[in-house]
């Protein structure tokens, strides 16, 4: 399973609110858009790019896989 662990993290240790996501001059995404990415739900691959691009975060600092539980 892809999760959002990582991006999770580095917005506590920024300081930031998830819903800066939504602000203009950030991503700019939609409440939908930024509460699928917190329950780690499936979000276009365009929208991990914004991320990537606007805090200037390497994909790893943003999501990654998660072996589930009894697979």
């Amino acid at each position: 399973m892809l999760t959002f662990e990582p991006l999770r993290i580095w917005f506590v240790k920024q300081n930031k609110n998830r819903t800066d996501m939504c602000k203009k001059e950030e991503c700019g995404f939609s409440p939908q858009t930024v509460a699928k990415i917190w329950r780690d739900a499936r979000v276009r691959s365009d929208v991990i790019e914004r991320i990537c691009e606007t805090y200037n975060l390497p994909v790893e600092q943003v999501m990654q896989y998660k072996k589930q539980d009894g697979s």
